[in-house]
């Protein structure tokens, strides 16, 4: 079909559109693409005729809109602001500081149509005071509706879409406003530009909201995959007909369920480059994994159940086939109190190399060596959000041993774990019941978390035995610690400077360990839409050549680049390097959505010059690279 030039500009204008930063706010086109061969007399009279009166129909349009209710709910993790309007509105969102006071933290959603401000305000302000919003102000913008939330502490809209009529309701905006950090709160606000208050904006630059609104990820959090936005014929409104596919819709689902279920399976393909020291383990694998997410909230949102399980099949080494619950938990909110009871899994720090001051959870050394998967943890906690701070207190009720590769497996220690005889300091041995108490809070321009931990070290020693068959194997034992830990990051414009601390106490010595050190991020490289961050961390251990961790005298250093695309490309490339033997250890980390559902991911580790004397000599010869691909549902 021939397109005319205004046509193929337009289609490329649409094309861009659709693949703004996902940090910014975005409007997916929905609308048919126009394409024309050429106008006869009639058109050209039809166009002007519609130009003459396109702007009072639009008028009318806007006009109609009328806000039937405003409120908003407490969830057990996040505040939900809906508006109940009796036709489909079009909105725009932006992020601002300090309107009416420096310390104010305010979303601004500015409408295109101009429902009647004064019913408008008088409904809004029963919303206020709940979960993390403080109150709502609704005001005039240019002659649209501006509605700004004033926050009690830094948080995103996590998630928005429209619903359709049912059930009795009318039309619904749905805003789910989620916590983040302050760092993450002044990036967003940097990376979106919002509208003036007044008198410079022309209502028809503001666009047609979507189903759903791309919003900035709180970075760890698992990746949601956003897909385009199909084109809309002109006779439907741009509200989905079903929910799409990477939302969940809570309690607002269309139906009277309050069960989601979501998740992804995955294939990976391992190759390692050099022979292992054993004759045994092959030079590649591939294996099989699952992970589904059951969440059901109850009608009056204040209470909520999750289950998420997972699973991996490997086909050459049977010791890393393994199942394990994530989180099997139900969690109850009450005004500022927060009750969790089942299996967890939680993380603590800021750093980017070394996880000093995560302690709850045990790793899951069977998926991968970088610390970033943790089984599930059995605990009871309840957290109160008070005005000094977060406060929260856990009980953990079984202890989660460690899981080690087999014989035919890689990346082990040079004699098989025997975990049939494993050693416990607690004469309850798993079953000794550890706790943790933690205060977390934003103080000016820093985020402050400290803690202190009782219990069993989810780090074992390794003692020399032997097997029933008197063959050489290593036996763990996992002793009682006393752990505080203190964790800082502090946000100054494009510099983050972040600091992770501990000092423990035990039967196996005292000492204190530290990582420090800076992350810095050029945003828009070259006027583009990229953004490049450098890293750079420092890691100490006080008990120096007898530490058994082998980041006592390091220095890190990477380079993190986001392409902020359609397709969500980042890469993370970094090196640890001793600062005593020379020793590296190199990793590198991508990952691109391939359409609406699909992710790929391509990892490599090196382990360079280790010498004999090191924890990681073991895994010299274990340089290796993987690709997963990850199907989500």
């Amino acid at each position: 079909m021939f397109i005319c030039q205004c046509c193929q500009l337009n289609r490329k204008w649409q094309f861009e559109r659709a693949r703004v930063p996902k940090y910014k706010p975005e409007y997916k086109p929905g609308h048919r693409e126009v394409t024309c061969k050429r106008f006869s007399r009639i058109g050209y009279s039809l166009l002007t005729l519609l130009c003459i009166f396109l702007p009072g129909l639009i008028s009318a349009a806007r006009a109609e809109v009328t806000i039937l209710d405003v409120r908003a709910g407490l969830h057990p993790d996040k505040t939900r602001v809906v508006l109940e309007l009796n036709k489909v509105a079009f909105y725009q969102i932006s992020y601002i500081e300090g309107v009416d006071s420096a310390k104010e933290r305010e979303i601004v959603i500015d409408l295109r149509e101009t429902p009647d401000r004064e019913k408008m305000a008088a409904l809004a302000s029963r919303a206020d005071g709940i979960g993390l919003l403080e109150r709502i102000v609704v005001e005039d913008n240019a002659g649209s509706t501006r509605f700004r939330i004033i926050l009690r502490k830094a948080a995103v809209i996590d998630r928005s879409f429209t619903l359709k009529p049912d059930l009795g309701h009318a039309f619904r905006l749905v805003f789910d406003l989620k916590a983040v950090s302050t760092a993450e709160w002044k990036r967003l606000v940097r990376l979106t530009a919002l509208p003036p208050k007044s008198g410079n904006v022309s209502k028809d630059a503001l666009e047609p909201a979507p189903a759903s609104s791309v919003m900035k990820i709180p970075e760890h959090v698992p990746p949601v995959e956003v897909p385009v936005v199909p084109e809309i014929p002109p006779e439907s409104s741009p509200v989905a007909d079903e929910p799409p596919d990477d939302e969940s819709y809570d309690d607002m689902m269309t139906g009277d369920s309050n069960f989601t279920l979501s998740g992804y399976v995955e294939v990976e393909v391992r190759g390692f480059t050099q022979s292992a020291m054993d004759p045994g383990p092959q030079n590649w694998t591939t294996s099989f994994a699952l992970e589904p997410l059951l969440e059901y909230v109850s009608d009056s949102s204040n209470s909520q159940f999750t289950f998420r399980p997972f699973g991996r099949v490997d086909i050459h080494d049977r010791d890393r086939s393994h199942f394990d619950i994530r989180e099997l938990k139900w969690t109850g909110t009450m005004d500022r109190w927060q009750v969790t009871v089942g299996i967890d899994t939680l993380f603590w720090g800021v750093t980017e190399s070394n996880h000093l001051v995560d302690i709850i959870n045990q790793d899951d050394n069977l998926e991968d060596i970088d610390r970033e998967d943790k089984l599930g943890q059995p605990l009871a906690s309840v957290s109160y959000d008070s005005d000094f701070g977060v406060f929260s207190l856990y009980a953990m009720t079984y202890f989660r041993e460690q899981r080690f590769p087999g014989r035919n497996g890689r990346l082990r220690l040079q004699l098989p774990v025997d975990t049939s005889q494993t050693q416990y300091e607690a004469g309850a041995g798993k079953w000794h019941t550890d706790l943790a108490i933690r205060w977390s809070h934003v103080i000016g321009d820093f985020d402050v978390g400290l803690y202190h931990f009782r219990g069993t070290d989810r780090q074992p020693e390794f003692i020399f035995g032997a097997d029933g068959s008197g063959n050489p194997v290593l036996i763990p034992r996992y002793n009682l610690i006393n752990q505080t830990g203190l964790d800082i990051q502090g946000t100054f414009e494009d510099l983050l400077v972040k600091f992770e601390g501990i000092r423990r106490t035990g039967s196996a010595g005292d000492y204190w360990a530290m990582t420090g050190g800076f992350e810095y991020t050029f945003y828009g490289l070259a006027g583009g839409d990229s953004d490049i961050g450098l890293l750079a961390e420092y890691l100490y251990d006080d008990r120096g050549q007898r530490a058994t961790t082998p980041f006592d005298n390091d220095l890190f250093m990477g380079l993190r680049w986001a392409m902020n695309d359609i397709d969500s490309t980042e890469i993370l490339f970094g090196a640890v390097v001793d600062l005593d033997t020379a020793a590296k250890f190199v990793n590198f980390e991508s990952s691109r959505r391939i359409g609406d559902k699909w992710k790929v991911s391509l990892d490599a580790r090196f382990f360079l010059g280790f010498p004999v004397n090191d924890p990681l000599f073991a895994l010299s010869r274990d340089d290796f690279f993987q690709i997963r691909l990850a199907r989500y549902f």
